[in-house]
């Protein structure tokens, strides 16, 4: 009996969450009104969201799959800030500069360690 659990606890991982009670409590109520278990539909949420992202792990991913991966991470990032109307920072071969939505750019001066320290 001891050799399954086990066998069992290497198949199984917990997941502990701190949740704010707002979202618990409504999340709760959502299970009850689909009479179903919190753990089960947790665990639905967490499978249908890994099958969105596809089947293959960041870890097994080569490098043009991995950046492909952050690019579009860094594109939806960027288009958030810019949705709220904040800047974003870049940099070109002339510097750094703050990009905003309307697509204006605007260089930042940046000092030398010397210069900053006076030298």
């Amino acid at each position: 009996m001891r050799q399954s659990a086990t066998s069992d606890a290497k198949r199984l991982r917990n997941i502990q969450l701190k949740v704010p009670a707002d979202l618990y409590k409504v999340f709760r109520s959502i299970c009850l009104d689909e009479d179903t278990n919190m753990r089960a539909k947790t665990l639905e949420l967490i499978e249908s969201y890994a099958k969105k992202k596809g089947d293959k792990r960041f870890i097994d991913m080569d490098k043009a799959e991995r950046e492909t991966f952050f690019g579009e991470a860094a594109k939806k990032a960027i288009a958030k800030i810019h949705a709220a109307g904040l800047p974003t920072t870049h940099g070109d071969e002339q510097g750094i500069y703050q990009l905003y939505p309307d697509g204006h750019k605007e260089y930042i001066e940046t000092y030398s360690t010397q210069e900053r320290d006076g030298g």
